[in-house]
């Protein structure tokens, strides 16, 4: 499938944390809005569309998540990312919510 520039830029900017608390990941609550993805080889935090892996150096938006950790193709994580498109004025809930 080809991918539009604007399909491209709104994925990298589609919110982790609704995404992977729908596949399952546990998400824990770091200070300043960050969160750590729990039961992975190496700590994972994430902040809105971004993630960093002080460990490995790692770090991207939510394609470069889907693509570098969990090993999916461009198109996999496009497909995936594209189902779980935020509405625009997506605002995520605070923690503990």
């Amino acid at each position: 499938m080809t991918w539009s520039r604007l399909e491209i830029r709104q994925a990298r900017q589609i919110h982790l944390k609704p995404v992977l608390e729908q596949l399952g990941y546990r998400l824990l609550p770091r200070p300043d809005g960050n969160y750590a993805i729990t039961g992975l080889a190496h700590e994972i935090i994430i902040k809105e569309h971004y993630w960093n892996c002080h460990d490995t150096g790692q770090a991207g938006n939510a394609i470069d998540f889907f693509v570098k950790i969990r090993g999916v193709t461009f198109n996999e994580a496009m497909t995936l990312l594209s189902a779980n498109k935020q509405p625009e004025g997506f605002t995520p809930q605070p923690a503990g919510s």
